[in-house]
């Protein structure tokens, strides 16, 4: 999560509730339902760290202003109605998409289920 996401409150690191929201397509034929996620099983088998998330991304560039967050599948399968897809790519083999709408509401929901696995190193100053 990328600290344009988060407010920096007393020093800490907050999430927004936009930033649970799903990606924009970039073309007509994708789906406008998606939020993309980095699967914590996957990394696993694949002998990987959640920290190591920031420095390893292909998004990453600036390494210290990235964070990673966790939600629980189980959470978002069975109280928000979202649908967990495996979709890797070749920048990101354990990428995925969290499929379902995602209103004020649940994004707001969303926002107090997620807990900080690694802050953004970047001062929250």
């Amino acid at each position: 999560m990328k600290i344009s996401a988060c407010k920096a409150i007393e020093g800490r690191w907050e999430f927004q509730s936009g930033a649970f929201d799903n990606s924009t397509p970039s073309n007509d034929s994708e789906r406008d339902d998606e939020m993309s996620v980095v699967l914590g099983d996957t990394l696993s088998a694949l002998g990987r760290l959640p920290q190591n998330l920031p420095g390893e991304s292909a998004l990453a560039g600036d390494a210290e202003v990235w964070g990673v967050a966790a939600l629980n599948v189980g959470f978002l399968r069975k109280y928000e109605e979202q649908d967990i897809h495996r979709s890797q790519s070749a920048d990101e083999p354990a990428h995925g998409d969290v499929r379902g709408q995602k209103n004020a509401k649940r994004r707001k929901r969303l926002k107090k289920h997620a807990k900080w696995v690694i802050e953004p190193q970047r001062s929250a100053t």
